[in-house]
């Protein structure tokens, strides 16, 4: 991949991500049947994450130069490859790169805690969801405070998978070096380490793009949006 050497992408780093822990929240998305008479032994397990979470992010500011098909080249030099990028961006559109983790030290002690206590390793679990999700918010509102408008993010491997494919992982990390900037590492099968982490593009787009609306894997608890089949690209629906 060629790179344009006279105008540096400018890779910035927040760590930490400001997070709020409410401990009400948490466990509204924990207590169901039986668990809710385990309240008490929760909330000090919450207590507990606070100081095991090190939310942090890498992100990039950077423009489109160009769109053929599936392919999105970027002012970088890099390509990314993905169908619904290519659709919903235009030529000359800033968008951010990112990558979000909450560190490794809450997922080591929920893999510790798993051995003796299945329970408050789930509990671990459950608030490690948490936390790197309000850290995903709090970035997306830094990109769209720069921006000006709301934004849509895109995941690689979200949705069906075919959308934008995992493998483009290769492509941000090649761009944000996560690994030095915040201690995530991709793995030969493009995950990230730590787990808690995400990683994806920010766009200001038409109509809200929502993955899960495009994921038809049932009984998935992150679910947000209800399975409204294949991604109908918008020239097919424009015409309609």
């Amino acid at each position: 991949m060629r790179s344009r050497r006279n105008n540096p992408l400018s890779i910035e780093v927040v760590n930490p991500i400001a997070v709020e822990i409410v401990t009400e929240e948490v466990l509204r998305g924990i207590l169901v049947g039986r668990l809710r008479d385990r309240v008490g032994g929760m909330e000090s397990l919450v207590d507990k994450c606070r100081s095991l979470i090190e939310p942090r992010a890498v992100y990039a500011f950077t423009r489109v130069v160009s769109i053929e098909g599936d392919e999105v080249t970027l002012e970088s030099g890099h390509t990314l490859k993905s169908i619904v990028l290519g659709d919903v961006l235009t030529r000359g559109q800033e968008v951010a790169l990112y990558v979000v983790t909450i560190g490794s030290r809450l997922e080591e002690e929920a893999s510790r805690l798993g051995v003796s206590n299945v329970f408050e390793a789930f509990v671990l679990e459950k608030v490690g969801d948490y936390a790197l999700s309000k850290a995903s918010v709090q970035l997306r509102r830094l990109v769209e405070n720069r921006l000006g408008v709301p934004v849509s993010g895109f995941g690689p491997g979200t949705g069906s998978g075919r959308l934008f494919g995992i493998e483009q992982q290769r492509v941000l990390f090649s761009i944000l070096n996560p690994l030095k900037n915040i201690g995530v590492r991709l793995t030969s099968s493009c995950l990230m380490v730590p787990r808690k982490s995400v990683s994806g593009v920010f766009a200001a787009t038409l109509n809200e793009y929502v993955a899960c609306k495009y994921c038809p894997r049932e009984g998935c608890e992150r679910r947000s949006r209800p399975f409204a089949g294949e991604y109908v690209p918008i020239r097919f629906r424009n015409a309609d």
